[in-house]
């Protein structure tokens, strides 16, 4: 199986993961900036049922916490909603951000010039652009389609973005390491590496 595949793979399964928890978060409660999961019900063995029965609905239920608890801390994680770098604004707070983060964040808004379609706070506008990636090469036959221009492509939410690979609109990108790499070459960026590695390390983080 190819990296690509497993990637796919791997996200598609936290996609079937988060909906299928969302039962048991259906009637979570807010608490201080996170989800907070309601108790399971005790369910009860019937009269004379073996102590196995017992047993097994305790593991189960406990599995099943855990389970729901581990989706809903993914959530947490994705949507902000406990202690993380980034602000309501979408803007890192210095006192939780490392340096390489904080570089990103001023390359990102400066000369990568990332935020001109990808704005704060959900680091997108909502718009169709037209990148135009057709001038780096010609209209060719590839697993019979026709390679040709793309054509305006809506602006993707960068929220999360580490945990949604692969990148661009087709996929075409594996990694955040190659999508810096792209942009960087058709916008004619020059990022050096260690810009680069910081950009990343923002978007790691977002």
């Amino acid at each position: 199986m190819t990296k690509a595949k497993k990637q796919q793979r791997a996200l598609i399964g936290r996609m079937l993961g988060v909906l299928a928890m969302c039962a048991g978060v259906a009637n979570a409660q807010e608490g201080p900036g996170k989800l907070v999961l309601p108790k399971i019900a005790t369910v009860k063995p019937a009269v004379g049922a073996p102590e196995e029965f017992s047993e097994v609905m305790t593991r189960m239920r406990a599995d099943k916490s855990a389970i729901q608890q581990r989706h809903v801390d993914l959530l947490n994680l994705r949507y902000d909603l406990g202690d993380h770098p980034a602000n309501v604004f979408g803007k890192l707070n210095p006192q939780l951000a490392s340096e390489p983060e904080l570089r990103g964040q001023t390359l990102f808004f400066g000369k990568a010039q990332c935020a001109t379609c990808h704005s704060a706070p959900y680091y997108t506008d909502n718009l169709m652009h037209n990148l135009q990636v057709e001038r780096f090469f010609k209209p060719q036959m590839i697993n019979g389609r026709m390679a040709s221009a793309d054509g305006p492509i809506k602006t993707f939410p960068l929220r999360g973005i580490k945990d949604s690979p692969p990148y661009f609109h087709d996929g075409r990108l594996l990694t955040l390491d190659d999508t810096v790499e792209f942009f960087s070459l058709i916008f004619e960026l020059k990022l050096t590496a260690d810009e680069k590695a910081d950009l990343i390390a923002f978007l790691r983080v977002l």
